[in-house]
């Protein structure tokens, strides 16, 4: 499994010190919202207050005003009652809005530090991390975090405050009736004890449930073309039956708790009823309590179980809520593998160009290396040429250069400076690249291009259309720069999106280019387009060819040939002929 997304959260336990690190890094969260949580807790807390007040007003009118016959006084309580529950109304509503509104402005914070730690991280977390994965934590697992970041100090205090006040006020009424009617609530509390780990690895095996259901879809949808060309729709649909039986069996397993926890809290609350009246009926024929204080003492009753309800309903939701913020603060926790050094130094002006890779070697796994020992050096402004069979580590080679990987052996240098003392901000602004299938935005032709520089100008934006070969394809459309790509450019053929691309590195107009089989999808007509601009970008510019079809590599200044990992040949094309070697059987067998 991917170390991105282990189990290890599932064999953590849930210890005092682990909750409060995690709840540590959850409330800084609040910070910025401070008056908002500030506001939505002390209505929360104002709305428990005022509650507990009713049932006093409730007793004095009925204890001390009506066998006096006071009615101006029994009014006056009548008008406190009414006067409570529109405050009691105007305190639930301000404590509703703000505090889901807390939740949400939360909920953004969390979504933005995801989103931005995400693009920090290297290449290699992305290796081995599903997208749907990702998706997940950035959508279903931050509402849930939502929730419960509004939900939960309100819960917690409104139900204390609700218990304590409820229960102080019973035990001036009737001490002995209060501490007989409290029996229950160990028992209750030993029972929420027992469920708690269960509920937490549900609510846990549930997300990660989640998440395979969304890469799943997001596999199915992104290869349709490829499930419908090979007809294999049946197959796709078994999968998502697969990922989705399990998230049911999960989902299953996870209302058997809740349902054997909730029926038992309900039991003990239910007992806690009965015992109170059982008990109030006997103190009355005894004359420890008289009718008032029982009638009194039965609307307390509902101001106990309601919070003990709440609580119990927090203890879900806290799991819930837990098992999501564990799995977003674990993508938090990440670190990016390739980073910048605390010495690095941003490149004060364009490269020259000059590229020296000094015994090169790398590994993705770090046992078995992909590039061995690898020696070569460009000078500026020249083109070479990297050929080889799949697979020998070209992509890789050209992969270390503006550092998405950083070598594990020797030393690759830009300028004479090891490409680890520049800043990746500066290194990566000097360094213009074109794939075998570039990756299009779902937007417009305009933003796929102005990604390459977003402040330019209009003029700029038409020059690198027109140097890359793609205008006037551009003008024929309905809305020219304005018309929409589709996602993946799908509305466009590989020549158009290839030509997009090059035009996006125009607008860059880095010092060094990196064409990795740039045409080696294309038809005849489409390469000849690209081969044209590329051409033209390469002007002056030190650049880097991978390619198969070597007929466009033979006119590089120098040729380098990598096989095994290893780099065996190097020379100009017609040195590489000459000396009948492992060059000239890739030529021949391209060529004829």
């Amino acid at each position: 499994m991917p170390r991105g997304f282990s189990d290890d959260l599932e064999k953590k336990p849930l210890t005092w010190d682990y909750v409060t690190g995690v709840l540590g890094n959850f409330v800084h969260y609040y910070k910025p919202h401070i008056r908002l949580f500030y506001l939505s807790v002390g209505c929360s807390l104002a709305n428990a207050g005022l509650t507990t007040l009713m049932p006093l007003l409730v007793y004095a009118a009925f204890e001390k005003y009506l066998p006096a016959r006071n009615y101006p006084m029994i009014w006056t309580v009548v008008g406190a009652m009414f006067a409570l529950m529109v405050l009691i109304a105007l305190a639930m509503y301000v404590s509703i809005r703000y505090g889901h509104t807390l939740g949400v402005r939360m909920e953004a914070d969390m979504r933005n530090d995801l989103f931005s730690h995400l693009q920090k991280l290297s290449f290699s977390y992305f290796d081995r991390s599903k997208t749907g994965h990702l998706m997940s934590r950035i959508t279903n697992d931050l509402t849930m975090i939502a929730e419960l970041a509004h939900h939960g100090p309100e819960d917690i205090l409104s139900s204390l405050l609700l218990l304590a006040g409820g229960f102080g006020v019973m035990l001036y009424l009737n001490p002995l009736l209060t501490l007989v009617t409290m029996i229950p609530f160990p028992f209750v509390l030993f029972w929420a004890f027992l469920f708690q780990g269960k509920m937490r690895s549900g609510f846990r095996a549930a997300r990660r449930e989640v998440a395979e259901i969304n890469s799943q879809v997001e596999n199915s949808i992104q290869g349709i073309r490829e499930v419908k060309a090979f007809t294999n729709e049946s197959v796709e649909i078994g999968k998502f039956r697969h990922v989705n039986s399990c998230y049911r069996l999960v989902r299953e397993k996870i209302f058997l708790t809740l349902a054997l926890f909730h029926s038992g809290i309900m039991f003990f609350i239910q007992g806690y009823s009965l015992l109170f009246i059982g008990v109030g009926i006997i103190l009355v024929c005894y004359g420890r309590a008289t009718i008032v204080e029982v009638m009194t003492f039965f609307m307390y009753s509902k101001y106990i179980t309601m919070p003990l309800f709440r609580l119990v309903e927090f203890a879900e939701q806290f799991h819930m809520g837990l098992s999501a913020y564990e799995r977003f603060y674990e993508v938090l926790q990440e670190t990016p593998e390739v980073a910048d050094s605390p010495s690095a130094r941003t490149p004060e002006a364009p490269f020259e160009g000059k590229i020296e890779l000094e015994n090169v070697s790398f590994s993705y796994s770090g046992t078995d290396d992909v590039l061995r020992n690898i020696s070569l050096r460009i000078e500026p402004g020249k083109t070479i040429a990297l050929v080889g069979e799949s697979g020998a580590g070209k992509t890789t080679l050209a992969a270390l250069i503006p550092r998405f990987y950083d070598v594990t052996g020797g030393s690759l240098r830009i300028d004479g400076v090891d490409v680890r003392d520049y800043a990746l901000a500066g290194l990566r602004k000097n360094i213009g690249i074109v794939q075998q299938s570039p990756f299009l935005f779902d937007t417009t032709i305009r933003d796929n291009i102005l990604f390459g520089r977003v402040d330019a100008t209009e003029e700029e934006l038409v020059q690198a259309a027109k140097d890359a070969n793609i205008h006037d394809f551009i003008q024929s459309l309905p809305d020219g720069f304005d018309a929409l790509t589709g996602e993946h450019g799908v509305r466009l053929s590989g020549g158009q999106k290839q030509r997009i691309s090059i035009a996006r590195v125009f607008l860059k107009n880095p010092s060094i280019l990196i064409f990795d089989e740039a045409t080696s999808s294309l038809d005849n007509q489409s390469e000849a387009l690209v081969q044209e601009s590329m051409e033209r970008l390469c002007r002056n510019r030190t650049t880097l060819i991978i390619a198969h079809r070597l007929s466009t590599v033979k006119n590089a200044d120098y040729i380098y040939c990598l096989r095994a990992s290893r780099l065996i040949e190097h020379g100009t094309h017609e040195e590489l002929l000459a000396k009948n070697g492992y060059y000239k059987s890739l030529y021949e067998m391209h060529t004829f």
